[in-house]
Protein backbone atom coordinates (compact mmCIF):
# COMPACT_ATOMS: atom_id res chain seq x y z
CA UNK A 1 0.00 0.00 0.00
CA UNK A 2 1.43 3.33 -1.32
CA UNK A 3 1.91 6.29 1.02
CA UNK A 4 -0.76 8.22 -0.51
CA UNK A 5 -2.88 5.69 -0.24
CA UNK A 6 -2.51 5.18 3.26
CA UNK A 7 -3.50 8.98 4.33
CA UNK A 8 -6.13 8.75 1.71
CA UNK A 9 -7.38 5.94 3.53
CA UNK A 10 -6.70 7.10 6.93
CA UNK A 11 -8.68 10.11 5.85
CA UNK A 12 -11.83 8.24 4.92
CA UNK A 13 -11.74 7.05 7.83
CA UNK A 14 -11.62 9.71 9.89
CA UNK A 15 -14.67 11.37 7.68
CA UNK A 16 -16.58 8.23 7.97
CA UNK A 17 -16.19 8.58 11.45
CA UNK A 18 -17.44 12.31 11.30
CA UNK A 19 -20.26 11.07 8.67
CA UNK A 20 -21.41 8.08 11.02
CA UNK A 21 -21.50 10.78 13.93
CA UNK A 22 -23.61 13.33 12.26
CA UNK A 23 -25.63 10.53 10.91
CA UNK A 24 -25.88 8.99 15.01
CA UNK A 25 -26.73 12.71 16.08
CA UNK A 26 -29.55 12.94 13.54
CA UNK A 27 -31.37 10.17 14.64
CA UNK A 28 -30.70 10.40 18.07
CA UNK A 29 -31.79 13.66 17.62
CA UNK A 30 -35.41 13.25 17.20
CA UNK A 31 -35.82 10.99 19.64
CA UNK A 32 -33.65 13.52 22.21
CA UNK A 33 -36.75 16.44 21.07
CA UNK A 34 -39.61 13.89 21.41
CA UNK A 35 -38.28 12.58 25.35
CA UNK A 36 -37.78 16.62 25.73
CA UNK A 37 -41.32 17.35 24.49
CA UNK A 38 -42.93 14.86 26.59
CA UNK A 39 -40.00 15.65 29.50
CA UNK A 40 -41.80 19.29 29.21
CA UNK A 41 -45.43 18.22 29.10
CA UNK A 42 -45.10 16.20 31.99
CA UNK A 43 -43.56 19.36 33.80
CA UNK A 44 -46.36 21.40 32.54
CA UNK A 45 -49.26 18.82 33.38
CA UNK A 46 -47.47 18.44 37.24
CA UNK A 47 -47.31 22.12 37.36
CA UNK A 48 -51.15 22.54 36.17
CA UNK A 49 -52.47 20.13 38.25
CA UNK A 50 -50.48 21.48 41.44
CA UNK A 51 -51.90 24.83 40.52
CA UNK A 52 -55.40 23.36 40.23
CA UNK A 53 -54.78 22.13 43.36
CA UNK A 54 -53.96 25.20 45.26
CA UNK A 55 -56.67 27.06 43.20
CA UNK A 56 -59.30 24.60 44.43
CA UNK A 57 -57.86 24.68 48.10
CA UNK A 58 -58.14 28.58 47.81
CA UNK A 59 -61.68 28.37 47.05
CA UNK A 60 -62.78 26.16 49.41
CA UNK A 61 -61.17 28.01 52.22
CA UNK A 62 -63.18 31.37 51.08
CA UNK A 63 -66.28 29.00 50.73
CA UNK A 64 -65.89 27.81 54.42
CA UNK A 65 -65.51 31.52 55.45
CA UNK A 66 -68.47 32.38 53.62
CA UNK A 67 -70.55 29.42 55.22
CA UNK A 68 -69.60 31.30 58.51
CA UNK A 69 -71.36 34.47 57.57
CA UNK A 70 -68.25 36.01 56.01
CA UNK A 71 -65.78 36.71 53.27
CA UNK A 72 -66.03 37.98 49.64
CA UNK A 73 -68.39 36.45 47.25
CA UNK A 74 -66.64 37.77 44.44
CA UNK A 75 -63.31 36.26 44.90
CA UNK A 76 -65.34 33.04 45.47
CA UNK A 77 -66.12 33.49 41.87
CA UNK A 78 -62.97 34.54 41.06
CA UNK A 79 -61.29 31.76 42.52
CA UNK A 80 -64.24 29.36 41.07
CA UNK A 81 -63.02 30.74 37.53
CA UNK A 82 -59.40 29.92 38.25
CA UNK A 83 -60.44 26.18 38.94
CA UNK A 84 -62.09 26.35 35.80
CA UNK A 85 -59.36 27.71 33.94
CA UNK A 86 -56.95 24.84 35.05
CA UNK A 87 -59.59 22.30 34.08
CA UNK A 88 -59.62 23.60 31.03
CA UNK A 89 -56.07 24.20 30.38
CA UNK A 90 -55.38 20.50 31.67
CA UNK A 91 -58.04 18.93 29.35
CA UNK A 92 -55.97 21.16 26.66
CA UNK A 93 -52.60 19.62 27.23
CA UNK A 94 -54.06 16.29 27.15
CA UNK A 95 -55.11 17.10 23.75
CA UNK A 96 -52.30 18.11 22.40
CA UNK A 97 -50.77 14.89 23.60
CA UNK A 98 -53.47 12.93 21.88
CA UNK A 99 -52.95 15.05 18.66
CA UNK A 100 -49.15 14.51 18.78
CA UNK A 101 -49.16 10.42 16.99
CA UNK A 102 -45.07 10.36 18.86
CA UNK A 103 -46.27 11.96 22.47
CA UNK A 104 -49.56 9.42 22.02
CA UNK A 105 -47.44 6.44 21.06
CA UNK A 106 -47.86 4.01 24.03
CA UNK A 107 -49.93 6.09 26.24
CA UNK A 108 -53.31 5.44 25.10
CA UNK A 109 -54.71 3.75 27.80
CA UNK A 110 -52.97 6.12 29.96
CA UNK A 111 -54.17 9.28 28.62
CA UNK A 112 -57.78 7.49 29.03
CA UNK A 113 -57.56 7.14 32.41
CA UNK A 114 -56.15 10.78 32.60
CA UNK A 115 -59.45 12.03 30.69
CA UNK A 116 -61.64 9.58 33.05
CA UNK A 117 -60.22 11.41 36.10
CA UNK A 118 -59.98 15.30 34.57
CA UNK A 119 -64.24 14.25 34.16
CA UNK A 120 -64.64 13.39 37.35
CA UNK A 121 -62.70 16.44 38.37
CA UNK A 122 -64.85 18.64 36.28
CA UNK A 123 -68.16 16.94 37.31
CA UNK A 124 -67.05 17.41 41.36
CA UNK A 125 -66.17 21.11 41.25
CA UNK A 126 -69.48 21.82 39.27
CA UNK A 127 -71.82 19.79 42.17
CA UNK A 128 -69.45 21.73 44.56
CA UNK A 129 -70.28 24.77 42.58
CA UNK A 130 -73.64 24.25 43.03
CA UNK A 131 -73.75 23.53 45.95
CA UNK A 132 -72.13 26.75 47.10
CA UNK A 133 -74.71 28.91 45.41
CA UNK A 134 -77.28 27.32 47.82
CA UNK A 135 -74.86 27.80 50.93
CA UNK A 136 -74.10 31.69 49.39
CA UNK A 137 -77.70 32.30 49.56
CA UNK A 138 -78.23 30.94 52.78
CA UNK A 139 -75.01 32.67 54.60
CA UNK A 140 -76.27 35.90 53.07
CA UNK A 141 -79.74 35.59 54.81
CA UNK A 142 -78.22 35.34 57.76
CA UNK A 143 -79.18 31.91 58.44
CA UNK A 144 -77.01 29.52 60.80
CA UNK A 145 -78.06 26.33 58.86
CA UNK A 146 -75.08 27.91 56.03
CA UNK A 147 -72.17 26.35 58.14
CA UNK A 148 -73.83 23.06 58.34
CA UNK A 149 -74.97 22.79 54.33
CA UNK A 150 -71.75 23.76 53.57
CA UNK A 151 -70.21 20.80 55.88
CA UNK A 152 -72.86 18.10 54.34
CA UNK A 153 -72.32 19.00 50.55
CA UNK A 154 -69.68 21.41 49.06
CA UNK A 155 -67.07 19.84 51.80
CA UNK A 156 -67.92 16.22 51.96
CA UNK A 157 -68.33 16.44 47.94
CA UNK A 158 -64.52 18.24 48.03
CA UNK A 159 -63.27 15.71 49.91
CA UNK A 160 -64.58 12.49 49.24
CA UNK A 161 -64.96 13.16 45.36
CA UNK A 162 -62.34 16.30 43.90
CA UNK A 163 -59.46 15.64 46.60
CA UNK A 164 -58.62 11.98 45.45
CA UNK A 165 -58.86 12.80 41.78
CA UNK A 166 -56.35 15.95 42.24
CA UNK A 167 -54.37 13.61 44.05
CA UNK A 168 -54.15 10.86 42.19
CA UNK A 169 -53.56 13.26 39.15
CA UNK A 170 -50.68 14.91 40.88
CA UNK A 171 -48.89 11.88 41.26
CA UNK A 172 -49.60 10.33 37.87
CA UNK A 173 -48.04 13.76 36.90
CA UNK A 174 -45.21 13.70 38.79
CA UNK A 175 -44.49 9.97 37.60
CA UNK A 176 -44.77 10.81 34.17
CA UNK A 177 -41.72 13.78 35.23
CA UNK A 178 -40.01 10.98 36.58
CA UNK A 179 -40.28 8.07 33.82
CA UNK A 180 -39.25 11.18 31.31
CA UNK A 181 -36.25 12.17 33.16
CA UNK A 182 -35.43 8.41 33.78
CA UNK A 183 -36.08 8.17 29.84
CA UNK A 184 -34.22 11.21 28.46
CA UNK A 185 -31.05 9.67 31.11
CA UNK A 186 -31.32 6.43 29.28
CA UNK A 187 -31.18 8.21 26.17
CA UNK A 188 -28.05 9.94 26.96
CA UNK A 189 -26.37 7.02 28.29
CA UNK A 190 -27.00 5.30 25.12
CA UNK A 191 -25.87 7.90 23.01
CA UNK A 192 -22.73 8.38 25.14
CA UNK A 193 -21.76 4.60 25.22
CA UNK A 194 -22.51 4.63 21.36
CA UNK A 195 -20.44 7.82 21.01
CA UNK A 196 -17.47 6.07 22.92
CA UNK A 197 -17.42 3.10 21.39
CA UNK A 198 -17.56 4.36 17.85
CA UNK A 199 -14.77 6.72 18.42
CA UNK A 200 -12.87 3.96 20.53
CA UNK A 201 -13.37 1.62 17.34
CA UNK A 202 -12.27 4.55 14.75
CA UNK A 203 -9.26 5.70 17.18
CA UNK A 204 -8.34 2.07 17.23
CA UNK A 205 -8.21 1.44 13.15
CA UNK A 206 -6.79 4.90 12.49
CA UNK A 207 -3.90 3.82 15.02
CA UNK A 208 -3.31 0.26 13.00
CA UNK A 209 -3.40 2.57 9.90
CA UNK A 210 -0.93 5.27 11.06
CA UNK A 211 1.25 2.89 12.53
CA UNK A 212 1.28 0.48 9.74
CA UNK A 213 1.84 3.85 7.74
CA UNK A 214 4.45 4.85 9.83
CA UNK A 215 6.01 1.60 10.48
CA UNK A 216 6.36 1.60 6.43
CA UNK A 217 8.26 5.01 6.48
CA UNK A 218 10.65 4.17 9.30
CA UNK A 219 11.47 1.05 7.05
CA UNK A 220 11.67 3.09 4.05
CA UNK A 221 13.71 5.82 5.50
CA UNK A 222 16.39 3.33 7.40
CA UNK A 223 16.69 1.19 4.48
CA UNK A 224 17.48 4.72 1.66
CA UNK A 225 20.00 6.31 4.83
CA UNK A 226 21.88 3.19 4.93
CA UNK A 227 22.05 2.46 1.01
CA UNK A 228 22.76 6.29 0.65
CA UNK A 229 25.29 6.08 3.05
CA UNK A 230 27.32 2.99 1.49
CA UNK A 231 26.94 4.42 -1.88
CA UNK A 232 28.44 7.60 -0.47
CA UNK A 233 31.29 5.66 1.20
CA UNK A 234 32.08 4.38 -2.46
CA UNK A 235 30.05 0.92 -1.91
CA UNK A 236 28.93 1.40 -5.58
CA UNK A 237 27.35 -2.72 -5.62
CA UNK A 238 25.20 -1.71 -2.28
CA UNK A 239 21.45 -2.69 -2.84
CA UNK A 240 18.70 -1.00 -1.76
CA UNK A 241 15.98 -4.14 -0.69
CA UNK A 242 12.64 -4.31 -1.79
CA UNK A 243 10.62 -1.96 -0.35
CA UNK A 244 7.24 -2.57 -2.19
CA UNK A 245 5.42 -0.25 -4.63
CA UNK A 246 4.36 2.63 -2.68
CA UNK A 247 6.69 5.69 -2.89
CA UNK A 248 10.00 4.20 -1.15
CA UNK A 249 10.14 1.29 -3.46
CA UNK A 250 10.01 4.05 -6.41
CA UNK A 251 12.68 5.99 -4.52
CA UNK A 252 14.43 2.63 -3.60
CA UNK A 253 14.45 1.70 -7.78
CA UNK A 254 16.05 4.95 -8.67
CA UNK A 255 18.51 4.90 -6.08
CA UNK A 256 19.85 1.81 -7.39
CA UNK A 257 19.35 2.86 -11.25
CA UNK A 258 21.84 5.95 -9.52
CA UNK A 259 24.61 3.28 -8.32
CA UNK A 260 24.50 1.58 -11.16
CA UNK A 261 25.01 4.85 -13.39
CA UNK A 262 27.80 5.32 -11.30
CA UNK A 263 29.25 2.74 -11.15
CA UNK A 264 29.15 2.41 -14.78
CA UNK A 265 30.13 5.97 -15.01
CA UNK A 266 33.38 4.84 -12.87
CA UNK A 267 33.67 1.64 -14.87
CA UNK A 268 33.75 4.07 -17.74
CA UNK A 269 36.48 6.40 -16.30
CA UNK A 270 38.79 3.72 -16.00
CA UNK A 271 38.35 1.88 -18.68
CA UNK A 272 38.99 5.57 -20.19
CA UNK A 273 42.30 5.66 -17.87
CA UNK A 274 43.37 2.60 -18.64
CA UNK A 275 42.81 2.87 -22.52
CA UNK A 276 44.70 6.31 -22.00
CA UNK A 277 47.80 4.78 -20.71
CA UNK A 278 47.30 1.80 -23.32
CA UNK A 279 47.71 4.49 -25.89
CA UNK A 280 50.89 6.09 -24.37
CA UNK A 281 52.35 2.81 -23.74
CA UNK A 282 51.61 1.64 -27.59
CA UNK A 283 52.65 4.97 -29.08
CA UNK A 284 56.05 4.63 -26.89
CA UNK A 285 56.52 1.44 -27.95
CA UNK A 286 55.38 1.86 -31.66
CA UNK A 287 57.71 4.53 -32.17
CA UNK A 288 60.77 3.14 -30.11
CA UNK A 289 59.99 -0.48 -32.48
CA UNK A 290 59.63 1.43 -35.63
CA UNK A 291 63.43 2.48 -36.16
CA UNK A 292 65.06 -1.41 -34.87
CA UNK A 293 62.35 -3.15 -37.59
CA UNK A 294 63.42 -0.91 -40.23
CA UNK A 295 67.33 -1.28 -39.56
CA UNK A 296 66.11 -5.38 -39.19
CA UNK A 297 64.47 -4.98 -42.79
CA UNK A 298 67.03 -3.36 -44.63
CA UNK A 299 69.99 -5.64 -43.20
CA UNK A 300 67.95 -8.64 -44.48
CA UNK A 301 67.00 -7.19 -47.70
CA UNK A 302 70.54 -6.41 -48.18
CA UNK A 303 71.57 -9.88 -47.29
CA UNK A 304 69.25 -11.48 -50.05
CA UNK A 305 70.08 -9.30 -52.32
CA UNK A 306 73.71 -9.93 -51.65
CA UNK A 307 73.47 -13.64 -51.29
CA UNK A 308 71.35 -13.67 -54.14
CA UNK A 309 72.97 -15.87 -57.16
CA UNK A 310 75.32 -17.57 -54.80
CA UNK A 311 76.41 -21.13 -53.92
CA UNK A 312 75.24 -20.04 -50.36
CA UNK A 313 71.94 -18.11 -51.49
CA UNK A 314 71.15 -20.66 -53.74
CA UNK A 315 70.59 -23.52 -50.28
CA UNK A 316 66.96 -23.94 -49.40
CA UNK A 317 67.51 -23.05 -45.74
CA UNK A 318 68.59 -19.97 -46.36
CA UNK A 319 66.11 -18.89 -48.95
CA UNK A 320 63.33 -20.66 -46.46
CA UNK A 321 64.73 -18.35 -43.57
CA UNK A 322 65.08 -15.40 -45.66
CA UNK A 323 61.61 -15.32 -46.72
CA UNK A 324 60.32 -16.45 -43.07
CA UNK A 325 62.32 -13.10 -41.94
CA UNK A 326 60.39 -10.57 -44.49
CA UNK A 327 57.27 -12.56 -43.64
CA UNK A 328 57.62 -12.16 -39.84
CA UNK A 329 59.04 -8.28 -40.44
CA UNK A 330 55.45 -7.65 -42.20
CA UNK A 331 53.77 -9.25 -39.22
CA UNK A 332 55.81 -6.97 -36.58
CA UNK A 333 54.78 -3.91 -38.71
CA UNK A 334 51.28 -4.46 -38.90
CA UNK A 335 51.27 -4.97 -35.21
CA UNK A 336 52.89 -1.46 -35.16
CA UNK A 337 50.86 -0.02 -37.08
CA UNK A 338 47.86 -1.10 -35.06
CA UNK A 339 49.64 0.33 -32.41
CA UNK A 340 50.40 3.64 -33.22
CA UNK A 341 46.48 3.38 -35.40
CA UNK A 342 45.28 2.67 -32.05
CA UNK A 343 47.51 5.71 -30.19
CA UNK A 344 46.45 8.61 -32.27
CA UNK A 345 42.44 9.27 -33.45
CA UNK A 346 42.94 10.66 -36.84
CA UNK A 347 40.91 13.02 -38.02
CA UNK A 348 38.36 12.57 -40.47
CA UNK A 349 37.92 13.76 -43.99
CA UNK A 350 34.88 13.56 -44.70
CA UNK A 351 33.29 13.09 -47.87
CA UNK A 352 29.97 11.97 -49.54
CA UNK A 353 30.43 8.21 -50.03
CA UNK A 354 28.39 5.54 -51.15
CA UNK A 355 28.21 2.29 -49.34
CA UNK A 356 28.10 0.09 -52.23
CA UNK A 357 31.10 0.34 -53.62
CA UNK A 358 32.56 0.94 -50.35
CA UNK A 359 31.36 -2.38 -49.27
CA UNK A 360 33.15 -3.87 -52.52
CA UNK A 361 36.52 -1.69 -52.17
CA UNK A 362 36.78 -3.60 -48.63
CA UNK A 363 36.03 -7.20 -50.25
CA UNK A 364 38.63 -6.95 -52.86
CA UNK A 365 41.25 -6.25 -49.89
CA UNK A 366 40.09 -9.56 -48.02
CA UNK A 367 42.12 -12.61 -48.47
CA UNK A 368 39.33 -14.93 -48.11
CA UNK A 369 39.83 -18.86 -48.64
CA UNK A 370 38.23 -20.72 -51.40
CA UNK A 371 35.22 -22.30 -48.48
CA UNK A 372 33.59 -18.54 -47.65
CA UNK A 373 31.75 -16.90 -50.27
CA UNK A 374 31.91 -12.59 -49.50
CA UNK A 375 28.40 -10.96 -50.30
CA UNK A 376 27.53 -7.71 -50.85
CA UNK A 377 23.67 -7.15 -49.86
CA UNK A 378 23.73 -3.19 -49.83
CA UNK A 379 20.83 -2.46 -51.76
CA UNK A 380 20.88 0.31 -54.36
CA UNK A 381 19.45 3.86 -53.67
CA UNK A 382 20.37 3.61 -49.84
CA UNK A 383 20.68 7.00 -48.36
CA UNK A 384 24.48 8.67 -49.15
CA UNK A 385 26.50 8.98 -45.37
CA UNK A 386 29.20 11.54 -44.97
CA UNK A 387 32.48 9.39 -43.84
CA UNK A 388 35.92 9.30 -43.98
CA UNK A 389 36.46 6.59 -46.84
CA UNK A 390 40.15 5.24 -45.79
CA UNK A 391 38.78 4.90 -42.01
CA UNK A 392 35.45 3.73 -42.44
CA UNK A 393 36.91 1.35 -45.06
CA UNK A 394 39.53 -0.33 -42.64
CA UNK A 395 36.49 -0.36 -40.32
CA UNK A 396 34.69 -2.91 -42.75
CA UNK A 397 38.19 -4.51 -43.86
CA UNK A 398 38.37 -5.40 -40.07
CA UNK A 399 34.91 -6.84 -39.66
CA UNK A 400 35.00 -8.94 -42.62
CA UNK A 401 38.42 -10.23 -42.03
CA UNK A 402 37.17 -10.97 -38.35
CA UNK A 403 34.11 -12.54 -39.82
CA UNK A 404 36.56 -14.68 -42.56
CA UNK A 405 38.60 -16.05 -39.92
CA UNK A 406 35.54 -17.40 -37.60
CA UNK A 407 33.94 -19.39 -39.96
CA UNK A 408 35.93 -23.22 -39.35
CA UNK A 409 37.79 -24.60 -42.15
CA UNK A 410 36.07 -28.18 -42.23
CA UNK A 411 33.21 -26.15 -43.98
CA UNK A 412 31.57 -23.98 -46.50
CA UNK A 413 30.53 -20.37 -45.32
CA UNK A 414 29.04 -16.95 -45.82
CA UNK A 415 29.78 -13.31 -45.24
CA UNK A 416 27.31 -10.70 -46.11
CA UNK A 417 27.52 -7.04 -45.79
CA UNK A 418 23.85 -5.40 -46.03
CA UNK A 419 23.10 -1.93 -45.11
CA UNK A 420 19.33 -0.19 -44.64
CA UNK A 421 17.67 3.40 -43.42
CA UNK A 422 15.93 3.75 -40.91
CA UNK A 423 14.48 6.58 -38.51
CA UNK A 424 17.24 8.83 -40.00
CA UNK A 425 20.03 6.65 -39.52
CA UNK A 426 22.32 4.20 -41.98
CA UNK A 427 22.26 0.77 -40.01
CA UNK A 428 25.22 -1.18 -42.08
CA UNK A 429 25.78 -5.31 -40.34
CA UNK A 430 28.42 -7.40 -41.03
CA UNK A 431 26.95 -11.02 -40.70
CA UNK A 432 29.10 -14.34 -40.48
CA UNK A 433 28.06 -18.07 -39.88
CA UNK A 434 30.71 -18.91 -38.27
CA UNK A 435 31.72 -20.45 -34.60
CA UNK A 436 30.31 -17.28 -33.21
CA UNK A 437 31.45 -16.02 -29.72
CA UNK A 438 30.96 -16.99 -26.22
CA UNK A 439 28.40 -15.09 -24.28
CA UNK A 440 31.15 -14.12 -21.36
CA UNK A 441 33.37 -12.76 -24.00
CA UNK A 442 30.61 -10.37 -25.78
CA UNK A 443 31.21 -7.53 -22.79
CA UNK A 444 35.15 -7.82 -23.69
CA UNK A 445 35.38 -7.80 -27.48
CA UNK A 446 35.81 -4.22 -28.31
CA UNK A 447 38.42 -3.57 -25.20
CA UNK A 448 41.71 -3.20 -26.04
CA UNK A 449 44.63 -5.86 -26.07
CA UNK A 450 41.71 -8.60 -25.84
CA UNK A 451 41.20 -11.01 -28.74
CA UNK A 452 40.65 -14.98 -28.77
CA UNK A 453 42.96 -15.35 -31.78
CA UNK A 454 46.51 -17.26 -30.70
CA UNK A 455 48.06 -14.78 -32.92
CA UNK A 456 45.47 -11.53 -32.56
CA UNK A 457 46.48 -8.16 -30.98
CA UNK A 458 43.42 -7.65 -29.25
CA UNK A 459 43.39 -3.75 -31.51
CA UNK A 460 41.36 -4.57 -34.31
CA UNK A 461 37.91 -4.26 -33.04
CA UNK A 462 38.94 -1.64 -30.40
CA UNK A 463 40.50 0.73 -33.66
CA UNK A 464 37.25 -0.47 -35.19
CA UNK A 465 34.84 0.94 -32.32
CA UNK A 466 36.89 4.12 -32.22
CA UNK A 467 36.76 4.91 -35.85
CA UNK A 468 32.90 4.21 -35.32
CA UNK A 469 32.31 6.59 -32.47
CA UNK A 470 34.69 9.21 -34.45
CA UNK A 471 31.47 8.96 -37.03
CA UNK A 472 29.00 9.77 -34.40
CA UNK A 473 27.80 5.83 -34.70
CA UNK A 474 27.70 3.27 -32.45
CA UNK A 475 28.87 -0.42 -32.92
CA UNK A 476 26.85 -3.46 -31.06
CA UNK A 477 27.65 -7.03 -31.83
CA UNK A 478 24.77 -10.20 -31.22
CA UNK A 479 26.54 -13.96 -31.56
CA UNK A 480 25.06 -17.39 -30.89
CA UNK A 481 27.74 -20.14 -30.14
CA UNK A 482 27.58 -22.32 -33.39
CA UNK A 483 25.23 -20.21 -35.38
CA UNK A 484 27.50 -17.32 -36.28
CA UNK A 485 27.86 -13.27 -35.64
CA UNK A 486 26.43 -9.97 -36.45
CA UNK A 487 27.87 -6.68 -36.16
CA UNK A 488 25.89 -4.10 -36.54
CA UNK A 489 26.62 -0.07 -36.97
CA UNK A 490 24.45 2.56 -36.93
CA UNK A 491 25.19 5.82 -38.14
CA UNK A 492 24.02 9.53 -38.95
CA UNK A 493 22.75 10.40 -42.49
CA UNK A 494 24.30 13.12 -42.05
CA UNK A 495 27.00 12.77 -39.69
CA UNK A 496 28.40 16.03 -37.84
CA UNK A 497 32.07 16.60 -38.74
CA UNK A 498 34.65 15.54 -36.05
CA UNK A 499 35.90 18.22 -33.44
CA UNK A 500 39.23 19.27 -35.37
CA UNK A 501 37.93 17.89 -39.00
CA UNK A 502 38.61 19.86 -41.81
CA UNK A 503 34.96 20.88 -43.13
CA UNK A 504 34.50 19.47 -46.64
CA UNK A 505 33.72 22.32 -49.48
Amino acid sequence: MSIRTGLALIFAVAASVVLLATLALHVTSGRMTLLQRRSELAYEDLTRHVTLANHASRYMREAAEISLGGGDTEELRHLGGLVARDLATVEALGRARIDDERLREGEDAAQQAKDERLRRMRVSFARIAGDMDEVTRLASAGERRANRRFVEAPEREYERGFVPQIDAAIADARRGVARSTEEAGRAGAQIRRAGVALMAAALVILVVLLGGLLRTMARGFSALTGCARRIAAGDLTSTVPDLGKHEFGRMGAALRHMAEGLREAQESRLRVERLAAIGQLAASVGHELRNPLGAVRNAAYYLGKRLAGTELGAEPRVAQFLALMEKELLACTRIINDLLDFARERRLCRSACPLGPLVDDAISVVQAPAHVRLQNEVPPGLPVPSLDKDQFRQVLVNLIQNAVEAIPAGREGRVGVAARACDGEVIVSVTDDGAGIDREHLAKIFEPLFSTKLKGTGLGLAITAGIVRLHGGTIAVESEPGAGTTFTIRLPRAAAPATGAPQPA
